[in-house]
């Protein structure tokens, strides 16, 4: 019997050891999920709340491009701020830019059958970012990027060219989300990518591209605008301005690669190709017949953005120029793009200037 004593008393042994260890091994477990959470909660690191934000950005990037290519869009136009819905169509690309800046808009690419449909694609350039993303139910606040590109061609030459790509940067931003699909342009196909992002968007593509300061026999002073993007530009918070005086553009849009002229009388300005134009002679930026406002000997125009909501412009574009230009009279100054744009070397006098050209 004493050997089955002793026998027990080694199984209880190693039983209370084994135990031992379990609550040992449980008791040291426990101990690391406490310095874990304590470790989260000191560097403020939340796991759950977040999640519900990305996934719903990545439901706005898939539903937005599936609202951009699935249908032709629509678009209904107001009159006096009242919507008229009994004139609604599908044709939303046969208008400008200033009429689908206030109108009621969703600028879808398809053709209705699949396929997407090109001059809808082109007519993007009539769309503003901010129409395009409150048509494709994106959250106001949110910015995007649309990329279309070639990836199978019967001509081998355009496999890779981008139909179209522009939207703001993503430079900056803490949370995206991106959405591609293929699909059927013509006899090509392409890659339509749509990516919704938190960066917000900065002042960029209106550019000063040509300016008069000494018209000859009465006419008015003028400077030439561009937006060289793919999308229209709202100009809303845009301003022109010279050393004491300062003007905002009213709130229109300028179509993609297109040109606009601030003048200082609309009335007698020379506008041959009809672009919009803007008169400054009230603010006293640009002037006319007897009344100069830009010194050839030396001055400063002054391209700005102000953000909506804040009071601070943002200087775009400054062309400063001095008597060692030699300005002549009559003759435009038009600007390369190729460096400073304070540098005479980037500018070209033109005889009489070529105004929305």
């Amino acid at each position: 019997m004493r050997g089955g004593d002793s026998v027990g008393s080694a199984r209880k042994v190693r039983d209370e050891r084994g135990l031992t260890a379990v609550v040992e091994f449980l008791s040291a477990f426990v101990l690391f999920l406490v310095i874990v959470s304590a470790f989260l909660a000191l560097s403020q690191l939340k796991l759950g709340s977040n999640v519900a934000e990305i996934d719903r950005m990545d439901q706005m990037a898939i539903d937005g491009l599936e609202r951009l290519t699935d249908s032709k869009g629509h678009v209904v136009l107001k009159e006096g701020g009242i919507r008229d819905t009994a004139n609604s169509t599908d044709d939303w690309h046969t208008f400008n830019a200033n009429v689908l800046l206030s109108a009621d808009l969703l600028p879808a690419i398809g053709d209705g059958a699949g396929h997407l449909d090109l001059k809808r694609i082109t007519a993007l350039g009539n769309v503003t970012e901010d129409r395009l993303i409150h048509g494709l139910g994106i959250d106001e606040g949110l910015s995007l990027n649309l990329t279309i590109i070639v990836l199978q061609s019967s001509d081998e030459s355009t496999v890779g060219e981008i139909v179209f790509s522009d939207g703001s940067s993503r430079s900056g931003a803490t949370r995206g989300a991106t959405a591609s699909r293929m699909m059927h342009l013509d006899d090509d196909v392409v890659r339509v990518t749509l990516e919704v992002h938190n960066a917000g968007r900065e002042a960029s593509g209106l550019r000063i591209t040509e300016f008069m300061a000494d018209p000859l026999n009465g006419p008015p002073e003028w400077v030439e605008l561009e937006n060289p993007d793919g999308f229209a530009m709202n100009l809303s918070g845009w301003s022109l301005s010279r050393p004491g005086a300062f003007e905002l553009f009213q709130d229109e849009a300028l179509a993609a690669g297109q040109r606009m002229i601030c003048t200082g009388n609309a009335v007698t300005q020379y506008n041959p190709n009809g672009v919009l134009m803007f008169d400054l002679a009230a603010s006293g930026v640009l002037g006319t017949g007897t009344i100069d406002a830009l010194a050839t000997e030396g001055d400063t125009i002054t391209l700005g953005w102000t953000r909506q909501g804040t009071v601070l412009t943002h200087d775009v574009i400054v062309v400063t120029w001095d008597a060692s230009w030699d300005i002549q009279a009559n003759h435009s100054m038009t600007y390369n793009h190729g460096g400073s744009p304070s540098s005479l070397t980037n500018w070209t006098a033109v005889d009489g200037g070529t105004p929305g050209w």
